[in-house]
């Protein structure tokens, strides 16, 4: 392999991890204790369901296992459906850290049949 092509391919990787860490480094100063009272209180269980299950009817399932922090703010902020926009004048930028850090508690189903019912 040629050394230029080497170097590219580590300036790549070093930037994709450089990138994976950035994008879950704002949710990790978040409070996952407020963060489930503020996904409780400004409605987000409405649509998502109390756990981020969602269903196909009212929203999709943001957890467990939610978007990377960045992508998901973006999302929030600018949604590109029928969800109303949360911008920052409704939910400050660590709220929005804090439901994230309670979207990343949640565990996965134990049993993978049993997201099948949340399809009917």
């Amino acid at each position: 392999m040629p050394k230029t092509a080497f170097s590219g391919m580590l300036v790549i990787a070093l930037v994709t991890c450089a990138g994976s860490a950035y994008a879950s480094g704002p949710a990790l100063s978040g409070d996952a204790v407020n963060g489930k009272r503020i996904y409780m209180s400004v409605g987000c269980y409405l649509c998502h369901g109390t756990v981020g299950q969602g269903s196909r009817p009212t929203g999709p399932h943001i957890a467990p296992n939610p978007l990377p922090y960045e992508a998901f703010a973006e999302l929030v902020r600018r949604p590109a459906n029928v969800m109303p926009p949360y911008t920052t004048v409704v939910l400050s930028d660590q709220s929005l850290r804090n439901i994230y850090a309670y979207l990343l508690t949640i565990p996965p189903l134990l049993d993978s049949k049993a997201a099948a019912i949340l399809e009917r």
